[in-house]
């Protein structure tokens, strides 16, 4: 009676192992589909943007698809790099605080846009905060700060309270800083034009 070749047993690998073997299983496969996908959204992008040259139309679609945008299907199907765009994030920035203001007091601000970025860093080094405001801007009725953290109530009340100082207008003046509050977005990052 004849025996049957035994398969070699399959010594586990540790993570770190099959990592720096690489998997030829994970490589994306060329598929005429994905190729039609991609070219389309690329002839997409020249509609929106006749007057620019192909490269630059090029480099657009590359910088936000990653290096596996590529005209050449050969280096897109050894790049393996995922296909998806990162040109957006995720929530909006709640690294600002709003104040609504009339127009005369926004132009006192900004006019003295540094003197209020300072005046603002000041009392929040006071209160011992870790939040700074890092610039001032004129916006819709009123003014924004960017801070480098998302402000708490307390910290809204310390600029509040030293915004007043700079332009001078009285304690019982009525300017409330908020965050924003819209659920609805796009920030587009890293566009090169």
């Amino acid at each position: 009676m004849a025996t049957k070749p035994q398969a070699p047993k399959q010594v586990p690998k540790s993570f770190i192992q099959v990592a720096r073997s690489g998997n030829p299983q994970s490589t994306p496969r060329f598929s005429p589909a994905s190729a039609h996908l991609e070219y389309e959204s690329l002839f997409r992008l020249c509609d929106m943007f006749p007057d620019l040259p192909m490269e630059k139309v090029l480099a657009m679609y590359q910088s936000g698809f990653g290096a596996s945008a590529s005209p050449n299907r050969e280096d897109a199907v050894s790049s393996g790099v995922s296909r998806t765009p990162k040109m957006t994030m995720y929530g909006p920035t709640r690294h600002q605080v709003l104040i609504l203001l009339n127009t005369p007091t926004v132009e006192v601000i900004m006019a003295n846009a540094t003197t209020a970025v300072e005046f603002c860093n000041r009392g929040l080094v006071e209160t011992h905060s870790k939040l700074r405001v890092e610039s001032v801007h004129k916006a819709w009725d009123g003014i924004f700060m960017f801070t480098n953290f998302v402000a708490s109530a307390a910290e809204l009340e310390v600029i509040k309270q030293w915004l007043k100082k700079v332009i001078g207008l009285a304690a019982s003046t009525v300017m409330e800083p908020c965050l924003p509050q819209s659920k609805s977005f796009l920030k587009i990052l890293g566009v090169p034009y």
